[in-house]
């Protein structure tokens, strides 16, 4: 019956001379406004009953001008990412192909495991983060031991992320919001571009925008997959 709907749609389509509209994936939206324009560029796809890397909180290690993050390794679970279409596919395409071949995983967002342990920090000095949504994530480095990083567990994972600077971002850190603002700024590694892309340095895991971006994703998870996480906020004493 669905198929015979489908065909009934297209050709009422060609008779009438109509475009036929595609059913649209609802999308996270934020009240504010530069939230918004950032999740407006960057359309989202859930990832449902996927192994995927989630990389909220983890630390990293800079080599090359690539940042290498130790991130847990999610067993079918779901999650969300930025589309990232190529040719051919897209970010669920690339998942999927790892998820079958055990080679890779890719990381993508869900709401922190641990919302006791992490908070997201709002950063509006010039700093680096980790961008690690869409970042390739390699099955060879579980369990194994890794420059900058340690011994990773059997459930940890290597994922490869660009570094990212910007004068507006935040990123994910202690839950404990420090007390002054010196701590804050090392938790957004503020400074100049060049002292923090430096081989040897660590970074932790954001996103570009103000938290409200990262609230707008959790919302549209909760909706998503029907559960119900909370998003906890630190912002600069």
């Amino acid at each position: 019956m669905k198929a015979q709907l489908v065909g009934c749609s297209i050709l009422t389509g060609l008779i009438w001379g109509a475009v036929v509209d595609v059913p649209v994936e609802a999308q996270p939206v934020s009240p504010d406004p530069a939230a918004q324009k950032i999740l407006k560029a960057r359309p989202v796809v859930p990832l449902p009953n996927q192994d995927y890397a989630l990389c909220a909180g983890a630390i990293t290690f800079n080599f090359d001008k690539v940042t290498y993050a130790r991130c847990a390794l999610n067993k079918n679970g779901n999650s969300i990412s930025a589309t990232q279409k190529y040719n051919g596919g897209n970010i669920k395409t690339l998942n999927t192909q790892g998820n079958q071949n055990g080679a890779f995983v890719m990381s993508t967002f869900s709401p922190p495991t641990l919302p006791d342990k992490y908070a997201a920090y709002s950063c509006k000095k010039t700093g680096a983060y980790a961008q690690c949504d869409g970042g390739i994530c390699f099955e060879s480095t579980v369990g194994k031991e890794f420059p900058g990083l340690g011994k990773l567990s059997n459930r940890e994972i290597v994922c490869s992320c660009p570094i990212e600077t910007s004068r507006n971002y935040h990123v994910w850190g202690p839950n404990e919001c420090p007390t002054n603002s010196s701590t804050y700024d090392d938790i957004c590694s503020t400074g100049l571009e060049k002292k923090n892309s430096m081989d040897g340095k660590s970074l932790r895991v954001g996103n570009n925008g103000p938290v409200a971006v990262s609230k707008a994703l959790v919302d549209y998870y909760n909706i998503q997959f029907k559960t119900n996480h909370t998003l906890k906020t630190c912002s600069r004493p």
